[in-house]
């Protein structure tokens, strides 16, 4: 049986409203103006979240979350580079990853390389009967803090993360 809307109906619509009006407290860190560093200090949040929840044995939200974390400090870097209209979001998951690479930011190579391993894991661990291992978790986290800290480094701005 499908759900129907009387299933869900006070708790849609409680979301709803709160993503209409809400965020009178926004996150620690985050309640900044500028595009870039916002999306900087959500890759933070992302690092910080990604090992807390490998510690925890979370191995498949470790992933996604490193995934994030690699997507917005390329859009950071892309933003504060004048390579990218905040107004304008990204089409996916992986636009930053090619964009950087348009740009010259990054090879070609590695380019493909990332895009790859994210539709790995979104064909193989994500969407199918691929496993989430602790194996796979602590690699991709590695690569998505290495990735941070050398284009905050590159663009000095350290002093502006919010990582744990």
């Amino acid at each position: 049986m499908p759900i129907e809307l009387d299933d869900i109906e006070p708790l849609l619509t409680e979301a709803e409203e709160a993503f209409r009006w809400g965020g009178q407290y926004p996150e620690e860190g985050l309640d900044i103006s500028d595009a870039g560093l916002i999306q900087l200090r959500k890759a933070c949040r992302s690092l910080s979240g990604a090992d807390r929840l490998l510690s925890d044995g979370y191995y498949t939200l470790t992933i996604e979350a490193a995934f994030t974390s690699i997507e917005k400090t390329l859009l950071f870097w892309l933003i504060h580079e004048g390579h990218h209209e905040p107004s304008n979001p990204p089409q996916s998951h992986t636009t930053a990853i090619q964009r950087s690479a348009e740009v010259g930011f990054v090879s070609d190579e590695i380019a493909t390389r990332l895009v790859d391993l994210w539709r790995m894991n979104r064909a193989q661990t994500y969407y199918q009967d691929g496993l989430a291992t602790q194996e796979r978790a602590t690699a991709l986290l590695k690569l998505a803090t290495h990735t941070h800290s050398y284009i905050i480094d590159l663009v000095r701005v350290r002093h502006e993360c919010v990582c744990e």
